[in-house]
């Protein structure tokens, strides 16, 4: 009802879920917004949350970017909000993007800073990594050489494969690259080494942030 009511009031709905609606609406028509809200509310005994943004990025449903309004003048981080494949903040589970990838695409699309400037300039190791947790009933090795189940690395220039296998009968089958797209060098222990003397994969990095700005740079919404 409440999706329905906006349509008819001008508003251009963007998506929709079971808990909320994104809409794009002139300004000229938002006290009728406003009625709808309060007729919503009466009907269904429910309150609604509003929240305003200046600009939106969306790659998925639960994939975005949102940069609310009044961080234009205070730059306030807590004005950013992230979603899914945006989220630049390590959360645990099965595996994780390193965290340099969302933070070369949120930086791109909220402030204007070049992918290159972000991801090259930066000097933390822990953001260019990412882990895999491979379940029991495989075989992993690194480079020929038998490896743990969980592991983390980094894409490199002069890395190697990590592959696992599946265990049938005491026999290795059915071997899977864990990163295809590049060499890895494994980072289970933390060290000193500076980063110049890495051998990042930037080209690797810079692809991945690129794959999503490419889809999006033509295609950001102005709330």
């Amino acid at each position: 009802m409440y999706l329905e009511r906006l349509a008819l009031c001008g508003a251009k709905i963007v998506q929709s879920n079971t808990d909320g609606v994104l809409y794009q609406a002139d300004k000229s028509i938002v006290p009728k917004i406003n009625e709808v809200k309060e007729w919503w509310e009466n009907k269904t005994g429910l309150e609604l949350e509003r929240e305003e943004f200046e600009r939106f990025y969306q790659y998925a449903i639960n994939d975005y970017l949102g940069v609310k309004k009044g961080w234009s003048k205070t730059h306030d981080p807590k004005l950013i909000k992230t979603k899914g494949l945006f989220i630049d903040t390590v959360s645990l589970g099965k595996g994780m993007a390193p965290m340099i990838v969302p933070e070369a695409i949120n930086k791109y699309f909220v402030e204007g800073i070049p992918p290159e400037k972000t991801i090259k300039e930066c000097t933390d190791i822990l953001k260019f990594c990412t882990y895999q947790k491979v379940a029991k009933d495989f075989f992993v090795e690194y480079d020929g050489v038998p490896v743990r189940h969980i592991n983390r690395y980094y894409m490199s220039t002069n890395g190697k494969k990590l592959i696992k296998y599946k265990m049938e009968g005491g026999k290795r089958i059915r071997p899977t690259d864990l990163c295809a797209d590049s060499g890895i060098t494994l980072y289970n222990k933390f060290d000193d080494k500076p980063i110049s003397e890495r051998n990042i994969n930037y080209r690797y990095y810079l692809h991945e942030a690129y794959k999503i700005i490419d889809v999006l740079d033509v295609k950001q919404l102005t709330l």
